[in-house]
């Protein structure tokens, strides 16, 4: 009886004290472990995985978008290598990137100081359609929406109607005509750079 008289009192305090325990939780918030804790239910932890799964496809994009700017660089630039042109004055060798061709008229240099190369050969290297217009003994070039016009034996050229004055005269040797190399290829919007010690002319497109 007395000890009846212990436990009773003992087992209310306990039952208050959990029951102020489970409300101060649930007044903050669902009680842990509960269907309702945002922690355990599948809703939270699906919708923490699709936010996640989201970010993730957003780097992804971002780096393969990443990937295809580098390897279209790359491609440019094994373009660019595999399209440079290289002659070398008095040869009739001349190479597009690893490729080589053989010349109707090595290069040469005037007393002038200017290169002179085959017309045709230069112009369909670089992309340029070529024309010949026998009875105006003329020559020309279209590239890009630009239009070159020369004549044999005279030192004026048109440039998209405009008229400019080359370094040295187109002439026929043989039966192939020869053009002024960097005055053409620039204006088509080439890059010429020449080797002295080697002789050698190379075009960068």
């Amino acid at each position: 009886m007395r000890n009846a008289k212990i436990i009773l009192p003992l087992a209310l305090v306990l039952a208050a004290g959990g029951y102020f325990l489970a409300w101060s939780v649930q007044a903050g918030g669902p009680l842990p472990g509960s269907q309702q804790d945002p922690l355990v239910t599948k809703s939270y932890v699906d919708d923490y995985l699709n936010r996640k799964a989201g970010e993730l496809q957003e780097q992804l994009y971002y780096v393969n978008s990443r990937i295809k700017d580098l390897e279209a660089k790359v491609a440019e630039i094994k373009s660019k290598l595999a399209s440079k042109i290289k002659l070398v004055i008095g040869q009739k060798k001349a190479y597009i990137g690893s490729r080589e061709y053989a010349l109707p008229v090595a290069p040469f240099q005037t007393g002038a100081g200017a290169t002179m190369v085959p017309f045709r050969f230069i112009g369909e290297a670089l992309g340029a359609k070529v024309d010949w217009e026998p009875s105006r003994q003329e020559v020309s070039y279209s590239l890009g929406g630009r239009t070159i016009i020369l004549k044999i034996g005279s030192t004026r050229a048109r440039v998209n109607g405009q008229e400019i004055t080359l370094p040295e005269a187109p002439r026929l040797v043989g039966d192939t005509t020869v053009v002024p190399l960097r005055l053409v290829s620039e204006q088509l919007g080439a890059r010429v750079d020449w080797d002295e010690a080697t002789k050698t002319i190379t075009i960068s497109p």
